[in-house]
């Protein structure tokens, strides 16, 4: 009965999630639940609120907390969407922010400079003026791509903007990738704008679900430019994010680029540790720096960013005195969804 519960669960999840990497984590997590449940000595049919508390604690002691976050999730998915029994939800557990170790200017610049082909160029490209994630560089087509108004539609993104506008330097490296794209295979990848040109993919288009294509490359740049620690595709966007925060770019500015609907996600990827606020205590108490005080928006966001680091506000007053210094203006400059 567990089996064919779990068989109409995997069939519950294609027709309402449209993503396959959604769908096989939460199979996977409530897979392991019934796992669990099996040890006990008890089947689906005879759960009790009782015991997906008591599953909630064996995540705790044994997972770390983010992780727990998507297994609640999933659990929660099973018993109160799929199996309709609300007195079975767990709370889940809010996320706990990461401040991972972000890439600095130099090993940034090294990482863009390690791509030699045009297909490495405009994946980093890609990540970098783009902001990227692997899952949207693997899907985009050549039909997504309008060069006379400088968007480059996203038809799967979780983020809600479904456009980014593209620097002349992602441009520039598209066309080039264009003038050496690999034929593809099949009739129906004819539109999609990355064929894989080596491997037993050859031909193909890589897949948003297992993004290994990203992956693989992103590590083999960040091998070639001799960075000395891990480097992923998930670290590149914070980094560049951080680099922006470094050099005064408008956080509404970022927000728009990063396709943020709230400030307050914007402001989560900057990773600003000690030495970049000793740095700008130091720059803001020293010598001007050629250009500062032109820009009013500038100056009213840094005197508000030292308001954070004196400790006289917090991070949501910051988003709120951030969004008040923020020009009017037309409704089409700025899309949020």
């Amino acid at each position: 009965m567990g089996e064919e519960i779990m068989e109409n669960y995997r069939q519950y999840l294609r027709g309402k999630y449209r993503k396959a990497h959604t769908q096989e984590n939460y199979y996977r997590f409530v897979s392991d639940f019934q796992g669990w449940l099996e040890e006990k000595g008890k089947s689906i049919e005879e759960l009790a609120p009782q015991d997906t508390q008591d599953y909630k604690i064996y995540c705790t002691e044994n997972y770390s907390l983010n992780g727990n976050v998507g297994r609640m999730n999933a659990l929660n998915n099973f018993v109160g969407k799929f199996l309709g029994k609300k007195e079975l939800l767990v709370r889940a557990p809010d996320s706990e922010a990461s401040n991972k170790q972000v890439l600095s200017k130099d090993e940034l610049d090294r990482y863009v400079a390690a791509a030699e082909t045009p297909l490495e160029k405009l994946v980093v490209s890609l990540q970098v003026d783009g902001l990227l994630r692997p899952g949207e560089i693997c899907e985009l087509k050549e039909s997504n791509v309008d060069f006379e108004n400088r968007k480059l539609y996203l038809d799967d993104t979780k983020t809600g903007n479904n456009y980014i506008i593209m620097s002349r330097h992602l441009m520039d490296r598209m066309t080039e990738y264009r003038e050496h794209r690999t034929e593809p295979k099949r009739e129906e990848d004819k539109d999609r704008l990355i064929i894989l040109d080596r491997g037993n993919r050859t031909g193909l288009p890589p897949t948003s679900h297992r993004p290994d294509f990203v992956y693989n490359l992103t590590k083999r740049l960040a091998v070639k430019a001799k960075i000395r620690r891990s480097v992923y595709p998930y670290l590149i966007k914070p980094s560049v994010i951080t680099r922006y925060f470094d050099e005064n770019v408008n956080p509404k500015t970022i927000q728009r680029m990063a396709r943020h609907k709230y400030i307050d996600t914007t402001l989560r990827y900057d990773h600003t540790d000690d030495t970049t606020v000793r740095d700008f205590l130091d720059r803001r108490h020293g010598e001007p720096t050629e250009g500062r005080g032109e820009d009013d928006d500038l100056k009213q966001t840094a005197e508000i960013l030292q308001r954070l680091i004196d400790g006289e506000i917090d991070v949501k007053e910051l988003a709120k005195e951030i969004k008040s210094t923020k020009r009017k203006e037309h409704k089409d400059d700025v899309a949020y969804l």
